[in-house]
């Protein structure tokens, strides 16, 4: 009778340890999407239920169809050290010196989806309760890894939407492949997981493709010139088609520079907009294989589409502002023309009248006094016109910026201000003076102007300071007042009220024009800050 109770409080409290067991390993499952973590605590709880001591969870990587030991307890060396999951599996199944064995497959949906052993090298007797609650728990492990493989797709999806709508955002607000393409660049890496990216261009004219563009890999890279039939990113151009390499060095078109930079897995995609090709994109690893899936060619496929969407916009720009450049130059040429001819002929010419005026009523006896009142009157206004066309000159073009440069000019027209509008003018140099190219004092001299002029006609400012700051690599040109200020227009605005203020527009495609930025920080009643900077 003991003995039976004994057997029967054993049994019972086998029972409760198995439901115990069940349901941790149900909350275990439950409250996290650690994969290793939580097959590494499952594991340990099936060992400790069964009394045993060796154990081992394969998962399936379906990419590869390998399989993967992602948690294990006291394997032999010689199986942890086995590359390959499915032999691993087959030595474990295989070991004599494992007398208690139980293994079986993860199941999600009818298909494997991974493998659990445990053993011991003790000898031990199953019970047909145990074995079948090891197959609940090998079923309830696979849902859990199928989910956390959908958990984890559906993250890296989001992911890779977040990476191709920030370059879609980059290519869209940013026109220097400078600054662009590198960052293009590096979400194909972070968005592929791979260690290092290139972007390659087609030089048309010489047929060869160069490299300015790389992700972790050396710099002097960059120096690689090849013809297009020498090389991936040639192939890759070539054909418009995407490829896979496996195995870099084996490649017949392998470049030893990149080989001995360590590139092993590539996987490369055309630069295309339309039916023109840029060159290619490629991401790749180092010193190790990597496989790539179809989604991840269809990624970098999309990524090498929006690079070449910003390459087709910065050539569109280049060009746009090559025309602009020669507009430009032509309306100076124009102004200093018909500035020279206001002083040449006009101004001179009204000189020449004023004079004779002068003479008249100086020489003249005979005229009424009346008369005499008119002449001088007419001599006045001649005096006033000659101020008048000689400013207009002046604005034209000053003979100063050709004859002394931008300084003396910027110098002088405040001091202008100073005398004939009544603004406490002042002009401030940061810097060692010097002359800048002709082009630069002729940009920076116009945003000047168009900025005084607004604050003279619209600002009612009782001061204004212009100063200019030079340093090795750039000038900074800061116009600010005190004035009423006002809201600066954006891109978003209405054509109608940028229209308004065309002087603002023109003044930032004249910086742009030289490469750099133009900020305006206005607010009502908080006057206005004007800050051009170009490199130089």
């Amino acid at each position: 009778m003991t003995s039976r109770l004994s057997q029967g409080r054993e049994s019972y409290e086998r029972v409760l340890a198995r439901l115990e067991m069940f349901n941790n390993v149900t909350t275990a499952l439950t409250q996290s999407f650690d994969l290793e973590q939580t097959l590494d605590d499952i594991l340990d709880m099936v060992l400790g239920l069964l009394d045993m001591n060796i154990g081992a969870v394969f998962v399936l990587d379906r990419e590869r169809q390998e399989l993967d030991l992602v948690a294990q307890r006291n394997l032999p060396d010689e199986i942890l050290a086995c590359p390959d999951g499915r032999k691993s599996a087959r030595m474990l199944a295989r070991d004599e010196e494992i007398l208690c064995k139980l293994a079986g497959p993860l199941r999600a949906k009818g298909e494997v989806n991974g493998l659990l052993f445990v053993g011991s090298r003790a000898a031990c007797p199953l019970l047909r309760q145990e074995v079948e609650l090891l197959t609940t728990i090998r079923n309830i492990i696979g849902v859990f890894v199928e989910n956390v493989r959908l958990y984890r797709d559906q993250a890296r999806q989001l992911q890779i939407e977040r990476s191709l709508a920030q370059i879609a955002e980059e290519v869209t607000s940013e026109i220097e492949l400078d600054r662009i393409l590198p960052k293009v660049i590096q979400l194909a890496v972070d968005a592929l997981g791979t260690e290092g990216g290139i972007i390659a261009l087609l030089d048309e004219e010489k047929n060869t493709i160069n490299y300015p563009y790389l992700h972790h890999l050396p710099s002097e890279l960059a120096q690689v010139s090849v013809s297009i039939e020498e090389s991936l990113s040639g192939e890759v151009a070539a054909t418009g088609q995407p490829i896979i390499i496996d195995n870099y060095p084996d490649y017949a078109r392998a470049l030893p520079a990149f080989i001995r930079a360590g590139l092993h897995s590539v996987a490369a995609a055309p630069i295309i907009s339309g039916d023109r090709v840029f060159g290619a994109l490629s991401v790749l690893s180092l010193n190790k294989a990597k496989s790539f899936s179809a989604r991840d060619m269809t990624i970098i496929t999309a990524v090498g589409r929006q690079a070449g969407i910003a390459i087709e916009n910065a050539y569109l720009y280049e060009n746009m502002r090559f025309y602009a450049r020669q507009i430009t130059q032509a309306q100076e040429n124009e102004r200093k023309r018909i500035a020279r001819e206001l002083h040449d002929d006009t101004i001179q010419s009204l000189i020449g009248l004023s004079r004779h005026m002068e003479a008249l009523t100086s020489t003249s006896d005979s005229l009424p006094p009346d008369v005499v009142g008119r002449i001088r009157e007419l001599q006045n206004a001649t005096s006033d016109i000659i101020k008048r066309v000689r400013r207009f000159s002046q604005d034209l073009r000053p003979s100063i910026l050709d004859d002394l440069g931008l300084l003396p000019t910027l110098e002088e027209m405040t001091a202008e201000l100073d005398r004939q509008d009544g603004l406490r003018a002042e002009f401030q140099i940061v810097g060692q003076e010097r002359r800048l190219s002709s082009e630069a004092e002729l940009t920076l001299f116009r945003i000047a102007q168009e900025a005084l002029n607004n604050v003279r006609k619209h600002a009612q400012a009782s001061q204004v300071i212009t100063r200019v700051e030079l340093s090795d690599s750039s000038i900074t040109l800061i116009v600010e007042d005190n004035g009423t200020g006002f809201s600066p227009p954006t891109l978003t605005d209405h054509p109608a009220t940028a229209s308004k203020q065309l002087g603002l527009i023109g003044m930032h495609e004249r910086t742009r024009l030289l490469g750099g930025k133009l900020t305006v920080e206005s607010a009502p009643g908080q006057g206005t800050r004007v800050i051009a900077n170009v490199p130089v």
